[in-house]
């Protein structure tokens, strides 16, 4: 892969520093994020593995793989936790109640990843980084600005997660709300939410990350991702991280679009 002139934010140990999108149609998937978010493609080489990512400008911010008809996952956005060690990464997972899925995967020069399950069945990665440390641009409309879990399993699911990553949780539940609150990394920066799936969600929504990408207008993004022929899910609201809705791909695949509270 030809070199990149990437600016990247710091992303300490336990930040959500990477999205990509597992889907079976990577062209027609490709297409919709161009049109939504103005997204081009560099095909990876062989330093990189043939790993496909998505450039915002000259800056890259997601990548694309193509799911296998045998895989275990359905087509999704994966939130990656950065860490140190990946080997050491997935013996905690296991130790701690999670399932690794698989052995971890080397991305060429960028990074060594592996997906896992935690123990409330969300899918997740982990990014051991080389070359790719993260995304190179954060808050931009087009990138990443804000990852959230929800989860049926709240209690066991937040001790996982500190457990592993040594995120201090900060409680922000309002009276008579679910529980959620606001994970913070070692340098106390807030990294991620954490949301409870209370009884009055459909049972069929399973617990899952939500990567929500950054946009100047919640309105014009949800009404030009309903042409592409995407759907949208719920909103648009007025939540605790700023303006959003959360929308469908075209393969079910789930992520938010977001106008950042960045105050």
């Amino acid at each position: 892969m030809r070199d990149l002139a990437i600016t990247v934010p710091h992303y300490p140990y336990g930040a959500p520093c990477w999205v990509d999108l597992l889907v079976s149609d990577v062209d027609r998937a490709q297409r919709f994020y161009t049109e939504l978010f103005g997204w081009r493609w560099l095909t990876g080489d062989a330093a990189s593995g043939g790993y496909t990512m998505a450039l915002l400008g000259d800056q890259p911010v997601a990548g694309v793989s193509r799911r296998p008809p045998s895989a275990p996952v359905p087509s999704q956005w994966t939130t990656y936790l950065r860490v140190g060690d990946i080997s050491v990464a997935a013996h905690a997972i296991a130790t701690y109640g999670g399932r690794p899925l698989g052995r971890p995967v080397q991305i060429g020069a960028l990074a060594r990843t592996m997906v896992a399950v935690d123990p409330g069945g969300a899918y997740f990665g982990v990014w051991e980084p080389g070359d790719l440390p993260g995304s190179g641009t954060l808050d931009r409309p087009g990138s990443l600005t804000w990852n959230e879990l929800l989860t049926r399993d709240y209690d066991a699911v937040l001790d996982f997660y500190e457990n592993i990553f040594a995120h201090g949780f900060i409680d922000e539940t309002e009276d008579g709300g679910p529980r959620w609150s606001t994970a913070h990394t070692g340098d106390g920066n807030p990294a991620y939410g954490l949301a409870e799936i209370d009884a009055d969600w459909p049972l069929e929504i399973p617990a899952h990350w939500v990567t929500h990408f950054a946009t100047d207008s919640v309105v014009s993004t949800v009404a030009h991702a309903l042409d592409l022929g995407g759907k949208l899910l719920q909103g648009p609201f007025d939540g605790p991280y700023g303006l959003g809705a959360v929308l469908s791909g075209l393969e079910g695949e789930v992520f938010s679009v977001l106008v950042p509270d960045l105050d």
